[in-house]
Formats: C-alpha cells, sequence, structure tokens
C-alpha cells in the first residue's frame, strides 16, 4: 500500500483494515457482526493496525496490525469479559460471546499467515501469551483496583503493553529497521497504545477526579511516545509515527476540555470490568 499524501495516512490505513477483515472473516452471523463492530465503532480507531502500518504501510502491515486489532477484542474485550454484565459480551451472551472471540482470533492468525513473516508470527505469538497471562493474573485484581486508582491506571498500562509493543515491533521489523529502532519502535507502540486505551476509558465516564487522572495518564504517554516517534523521524525520516502520536494528543486535548461530551460504546471500560467507584463521579 502506497501512501503518496501522508495527510490521508490514518484514513487510508482504516480503510485497508476494513477491507483486510470483510477477506478474513467473511462470517455474517449475528454475533460475529456485533463483535466486528467494536472494531468498526465511529468512536474506535483500530489503533495497533495504525502504529504498525505508521511504521510499515505496506498490505503485510495492514494484515499484521489488524490481525493484532481483532485478538484485542476477542482476548480482552469477550473473552477476557465472559460473565461481564454489562457491554458486548451480556448482549451475546456467554456462547455467542466464546464462539465470536474465538473466530476473531482464528481470523487474525489467517492474516498473519498471509504476511508469510515467520519474525511476524513470533512477536504476535508472544505478544498472544503476555495478554492472556497478564488478563488471567488481573482476574484476582478487581477488588484492590476498586479501592486503588493509581493500581487502576498501572492494570490498565499493564494490559495494554503487549499487543502494543508487538504493534511497533512488528513495523519496525517489516520495515527492515536495525534492532535499536525495533527497541525505540516497541517502545512508541506500547506508549501511544496505553495512551488511547487511557483516553477510551476516560471518554466513557462523566466530568470527575477519576477523568482528569484519566487523561494526565494519557498525555503523558502520548508525550512519551511522541520522544519515540521523533527519535525514529530523526532516525529513518518517517514522519508517520509522529503524525499518528500528534493525533492521539490532540484527541486527548479535545476531550480533557470538552468535559460534558458525550461518547457511545459498544462494551465499557476496563474500569467497569473492575469495578472501580471512579465511575461514580
Amino acid at each position: 500500500m502506497n501512501d503518496d499524501n501522508p495527510m490521508n495516512f490514518p484514513e487510508t490505513v482504516i480503510a485497508g483494515v476494513h477491507a483486510a477483515v470483510a477477506s478474513a472473516l467473511p462470517c455474517e452471523a449475528l454475533p460475529i457482526r456485533n463483535a466486528l463492530l467494536l472494531l468498526r465503532s465511529g468512536q474506535n480507531i483500530p489503533i495497533r493496525a495504525l502504529v504498525t502500518c505508521s511504521l510499515y504501510p505496506e498490505q503485510s502491515g495492514i494484515d499484521a496490525g489488524t490481525a493484532l486489532d481483532l485478538i484485542h477484542i476477542g482476548l480482552q474485550q469477550l473473552h477476557s469479559r465472559l460473565v461481564a454484565t454489562t457491554g458486548a459480551s451480556a448482549l451475546l451472551g456467554p456462547a455467542a460471546t466464546v464462539l465470536a472471540g474465538d473466530y476473531l482470533t482464528t481470523g487474525a492468525f489467517r492474516l498473519l499467515v498471509r504476511c508469510a513473516d515467520m519474525r511476524v508470527l513470533a512477536l504476535v505469538s508472544d505478544a498472544v501469551n503476555r495478554a492472556s497471562e497478564l488478563e488471567a493474573a488481573n482476574l484476582g485484581l478487581d477488588q484492590r483496583t476498586r479501592y486503588d486508582p493509581s493500581l487502576l491506571l498501572q492494570t490498565i498500562r499493564l494490559l495494554a503493553a503487549p499487543l502494543g509493543e508487538a504493534a511497533g515491533a512488528t513495523g519496525a521489523a517489516l520495515a527492515g529497521y536495525p534492532e535499536s529502532l525495533v527497541f525505540t519502535a516497541r517502545r512508541y507502540g506500547e506508549c501511544l497504545v496505553s495512551s488511547y486505551v487511557l483516553l477510551q476509558e476516560a471518554e466513557a465516564i462523566g466530568p470527575s477526579q477519576a477523568r482528569t487522572a484519566l487523561h494526565c495518564a494519557a498525555l503523558d504517554l502520548c508525550l512519551q511516545a511522541t520522544e519515540e516517534a521523533r527519535a525514529i523521524a530523526t532516525a529513518t525520516g518517517n514522519s508517520r509515527p509522529l503524525e499518528l502520536a500528534e493525533l492521539i494528543a490532540a484527541r486527548i486535548g479535545a476531550n480533557a476540555s470538552e468535559g460534558s461530551g458525550e461518547f457511545t460504546f459498544l462494551d465499557p471500560p476496563l474500569s467497569e470490568r473492575s469495578q472501580n467507584v471512579a465511575g461514580d463521579g
């Protein structure tokens, strides 16, 4: 995929993600369509695909990045919320939630096979393994995070990190970056994806101290991602990571100043999963 106009980069990637999903996940069953709405929601962006493609905007980058977003939905928004009383899992029911999550995950690996790159498969497999372990460990932390907002922020970032790191490392590996820049790209991906996840948390709650804390944490991570993106631009001449980081920073700023804006999500934020009392603000 050639990106001749950098200003069209996010829109071009999102269109590519939708095309990749359509080709890899042809099932039209209602549970599958509802699960995919989590990716196509107007208030949601495929942040992991955008990170990967900011580093390598060709078809294999689209496929690998889309796979990471599908895995995020299947693992972190469906399977880990199987017994949720609100959100997509509650609407689908346990059986449909399991089947939809499995289908999205198999579709993700179908896209990874199309990449035909064992480095990518190894990076993503390791990330999925780490994310699964963290999600399993987090199941016992619900009561602790309920009364500790700082632990909640740590937990959200911890859960977002593996797939974010994989998005950055995968894009850098596909682009043929040296190992030092792969590490930089890994940090860029981890910080930017975590920043966006925290932003989603903030968008899902009303004005409160918790919302302000989420915005501050999201902005701090975004600034860290911006520094890593600037280092990548200096070393390679690739300004797309910097453009993406600035786009997320602008959205954080707009949401923070808006304060009372209303957003609609099909699935509850992680703060609900942890029964965070900050949501009462």
